[in-house]
């Protein structure tokens, strides 16, 4: 069970395509208005870990479908790499994402397959957390608490990224860029 809840942890936490979109919500608009970025994410979260849970084994195995999610969250890591690059911290010209966009950012975030295919399908427990569906809301919650964590991050860096926005502008398209290289790994 430590194994499960560390990897859960480490997955949820560390930075991909999500929590960077968070990151940057909060540093730009606060953590309140990076709400609907976050509920967005939560939203495609629960739907890719339900569809995982109910399609586990057939998904984990199906070079096709993890090679077309590799083509669409390149595609739109690309987009947004493109657009954060280039907002500046002035809220009437800036990126504002929103629901969509975290939906769409969780949809083509193959981090997240990836998570709950390992998650659902590599790991048995006994206990409580010994049942798919207890794994699953454990996974949701933990994924979303990372979230939140890098929205409100992102909100008490405010004042600094406003100062240096370009460096860090420069600093997350990087690690969006990284992020498109590892998924082809």
């Amino acid at each position: 069970m430590t194994s499960f809840i560390l990897f859960i942890f480490i997955m949820s936490f560390t930075p991909g395509p999500n929590t960077i979109m968070a990151m940057l919500s909060g540093q730009n608009i606060g953590f309140k208005k990076s709400l609907p970025l976050n509920l967005g994410m939560a939203i495609g979260f629960s739907v890719i870990g339900i569809i995982i849970m109910l399609f586990a084994t057939q998904v984990q195995g199906n070079q096709i479908i993890l090679f077309l999610m590799k083509i669409i969250g390149s595609l739109y890591l690309g987009y947004l790499t493109y657009h954060v690059y280039n907002s500046k911290p002035s809220k009437n010209e800036m990126m504002i994402l929103g629901f969509k966009n975290g939906l769409a950012v969780q949809l083509t975030n193959v981090k997240v397959y990836l998570y709950f295919i390992t998650g659902l399908s590599a790991y048995s427990l006994t206990g409580q957390l010994g049942s798919m569906l207890s794994r699953l809301l454990l996974m949701i919650i933990m994924g979303s608490l990372g979230t939140l964590s890098w929205t409100l991050f992102g909100q008490l860096i405010e004042n600094t990224y406003k100062k240096h926005y370009k460096i860090f502008n420069t600093v997350i398209a990087i690690l969006l860029i990284i992020s498109i290289i590892d998924l082809w790994r």
